[in-house]
């Protein structure tokens, strides 16, 4: 389900946007660049008047946003294992650090592990 903002919201929405890109123009070349301001115009106006006008406008963008988010989660959460979490295991591979404690050791007898606080009726509804 792809969730889209209302029509007049996208048009102020692009309206900033634009305006934006033109002050970032004028900051970077130092020459005035009038086509932002007049899309962000046009974009403030029909949203003020017949924000209807912009609904396949809002389509289109909710759609392509739907479609880049997906691409753009899957690429940052894999960006991110390969980046931290994976250099993060190798590390505690390389000192011997077990959390999961999963090394066999043929000489105990169980692989219980008491917990580290004390059990009683109080604690036994909150234990974990």
């Amino acid at each position: 389900m792809v969730v889209r903002q209302t029509d007049r919201a996208f048009g102020y929405t692009f309206a900033i946007v634009f305006t934006i890109i033109g002050g970032v123009i004028w900051w970077v070349t130092e020459t005035m660049s009038l086509w932002p301001f007049i899309v962000a115009g046009s974009f403030a106006g029909i949203a003020l008047i017949i924000p209807g006008l912009l609904l396949p406008l809002n389509r289109i963008w909710a759609l392509f946003g739907h479609k880049f988010g997906a691409i753009n989660n899957t690429l940052i959460l894999a960006l991110f294992y390969v980046l931290f979490i994976v250099p993060f295991g190798i590390v505690m591979h390389i000192f011997g650090r077990d959390p999961l404690k999963r090394k066999l050791n043929k000489s105990e007898d169980t692989y219980w592990s008491t917990p580290p606080r004390q059990l009683d009726q109080t604690t036994f509804k909150d234990m974990y």
